[in-house]
C-alpha cells in the first residue's frame, strides 16, 4: 500500500475533504451508468463469454473518519462475448442504508433475518451455485442478478443465521465452497461448507480466545486453515469509524481443521506476529500444508505508534501439523496485494500466481505473474499515469497449462481519469494487452470481483 492508504488505514480525525481515500480513484461516483457496444482496441479472444463483477465502496455521504474498508457497495459488471464489449454498467447494492441516504428503494426479497451488524456486499462478489452473491466483511451477503439488480439478503434457505466472509474459496474440483463468518461477541468463528449446487450442508462453531479481524482463510483439497492474528475488536473504536486495532497481547497462531470435521477439532500452531488479508493458494503436501500468503509484519497499528511497518511481502508457510511448526520463506520482497490463481487449482498445488503491485502516484500500479517453480517474475506494465485493479485469472479454452487463459484487470487511466479494462494474454504476460476495453467511465478502486461465464 502507499504511505497514504497506510496512515488511512491507521489514523482517525480525517475530515472528508482531506482524507486520502475519498480523493483521486479512489473518490466515489455519483451515478449509476450504462454503456452497450464499448470501443475496444485490439482483439477480445471468442472464448471469453460471461461477465466480469466487480466491487467495492462507492460511499454516499462519508463523514469524518471514513474508512476505505467501509461504505456503500457499488458492483460493476463488464459483459463481454462474440469477440466483443457488449456493455458496462454499474449499481449500488440496494440496502436499507443505502435507502435512507438517497431514497433508492431497498431490496425486499431475500431473508428478513437482522443481524447485529450488516455490511453493505462491498468487498467481493462471487458466482456459485447458479447465483452470484455480493460479499460483506460482516453480515449476510447480498443475492443479485447478472444485471446487478438486487435481489436481497441471502440465507441459504434460514440455515445461516450469522456472518458470511467475504473470502469463501470455491474447490477448483468439486465446486464446494468453503467459507467462515468471525463475530465480535463470542462465538467468535463459525465454518461452512456448501454444496457444488449451492445448498449449505456443514456448520461448525469453532472457539477462540477474543474477537478479531479474521479476514481470509486456507483451504486445501483435504483441510482449511484458519489465521487468529493480533488484529482485534476494540468496542471502544466503534464510533471512531473503524472498530479493530492491533494488540501486541495477542497471540498470533494458526489453525488446521481437516474438511471432513462434524465438530471444533482445530489444532493451533503458534507464529510469529503478522496479520495477512490475503493467501494466494494453498495445498497438501503429503501431510504437510503449503501455504502461500501477502503478510504484513504490522497492520492497524494506534496512531503514532513507531513499530508500524508498512508495505507487504508474498511468503510461504510449510505448516506440519505433526511437528507442531510453521518454517517461513520470503517468495518475493516486491511491496504487493490482491493475489490470484486460476480458479482451477485453487485448493491443489499451484505453479503461477498473479498480483497488484502497490505503491505508484494512485496507490497501485503495475501487476506482477510469480513462476514459483523458477522463482522469476514477470511485470505488465499499465503505462504511465496508470494503475492496475485486481488480476483476474479467466481460463481459456484452448490449452491444459495453468498458465493457458486471460488475466483481466480493470486499470485506471490518469490522463483520461476514466477506465479501462485490459485483456492480457497470460503466457504472454509482458508484452502488449490482446486489447483494451473503453469503459467511457470511472471505476473506483475496489476489493474483489470474479468472472462468471455464460
Amino acid at each position: 500500500m502507499s504511505d497514504n492508504l497506510q496512515k488511512n488505514v491507521s489514523n482517525n480525525g480525517l475530515l472528508a475533504q482531506d482524507n486520502p481515500v475519498l480523493q483521486g480513484n479512489f473518490a466515489p461516483v455519483d451515478d449509476e451508468i450504462s454503456f452497450d457496444h464499448l470501443e475496444v482496441v485490439g482483439t477480445i479472444p471468442e472464448d471469453l463469454q460471461g461477465t466480469l463483477l466487480r466491487t467495492g465502496p462507492n460511499p454516499v455521504n462519508p463523514g469524518p473518519n471514513h474508512h476505505w474498508f467501509v461504505g456503500d457497495g457499488m458492483l460493476h459488471a463488464i459483459q463481454l462475448g462474440n469477440g466483443q464489449a457488449k456493455s458496462y454498467r454499474n449499481r449500488w447494492v440496494r440496502t436499507k442504508v443505502l435507502e435512507e441516504k438517497t431514497g433508492l428503494s431497498a431490496a425486499k426479497g431475500g431473508s428478513q433475518l437482522e443481524l447485529m451488524i450488516q455490511g453493505s456486499g462491498n468487498v467481493n462478489v462471487v458466482g456459485h451455485g447458479d447465483r452470484v452473491l455480493a460479499l460483506p466483511e460482516v453480515g449476510l451477503p447480498y443475492e443479485m442478478d447478472k444485471q446487478l439488480n438486487t435481489k436481497g439478503l441471502f440465507d441459504y434457505a434460514g440455515k445461516l443465521t450469522s456472518n458470511m466472509t467475504a473470502h469463501p474459496k470455491i474447490d477448483g474440483r468439486t465446486g464446494q465452497m468453503l467459507f467462515f463468518g468471525y463475530e465480535v461477541f463470542a462465538p467468535f468463528l463459525r465454518y461452512h461448507e456448501a454444496s457444488s449446487n449451492g445448498d449449505l450442508v456443514k456448520s461448525i462453531n469453532i472457539d477462540l480466545p477474543e474477537g478479531i479481524m479474521m479476514h481470509d482463510f486456507g483451504v486445501t483439497e483435504t483441510r482449511v486453515v484458519f489465521m487468529d492474528l493480533p488484529v482485534v475488536f476494540e468496542l471502544a473504536l466503534v464510533e471512531k469509524g473503524f472498530p479493530f486495532q492491533w494488540l501486541d497481547s495477542h497471540q498470533s497462531r494458526l489453525g488446521i481443521m481437516n474438511r471432513s470435521s462434524d465438530a471444533d477439532t482445530v489444532q493451533w500452531i503458534n507464529i510469529d506476529p503478522c496479520y495477512v488479508f490475503h493467501p494466494l493458494n494453498s495445498y497438501d503436501d503429503g501431510d504437510k500444508i503449503v501455504m502461500d500468503v501477502v503478510r504484513y509484519k504490522k497492520m492497524m497499528t494506534a496512531p503514532g505508534d513507531d513499530d508500524y511497518e508498512q508495505g507487504s511481502n508474498l511468503i510461504r508457510w510449510v505448516i506440519d501439523p505433526t511437528a507442531g511448526t510453521v518454517q517461513t520463506t520470503t517468495l518475493s520482497e516486491i511491496d504487493i496485494e490482491f493475489p490470484r490463481v486460476n480458479p482451477r487449482v485453487e485448493c491443489y498445488k499451484h505453479q503461477f500466481g498473479y498480483a497488484l503491485k502497490a505503491g505508484g502516484t494512485h496507490g497501485f500500479s503495475d501487476l506482477l505473474k510469480f513462476d514459483l517453480d523458477a522463482g522469476t517474475t514477470q511485470t505488465y506494465g499499465v503505462g504511465d499515469h496508470c494503475a492496475g485493479g485486481e488480476p483476474v485469472f479467466v481460463e481459456s479454452a484452448n490449452g491444459e497449462a495453468e498458465d493457458a487463459g486471460y488475466i483481466l484487470s480493470v486499470v485506471y487511466n490518469g490522463d483520461t481519469q476514466l477506465s479501462e479494462l485490459h485483456i492480457i494474454d497470460a503466457q504472454d504476460f509482458d508484452s502488449k494487452p490482446l486489447a483494451i476495453v473503453k469503459l467511457n467511465a470511472r471505476v473506483p478502486f475496489g476489493f474483489h470481483g470474479n468472472f462468471v461465464a455464460d
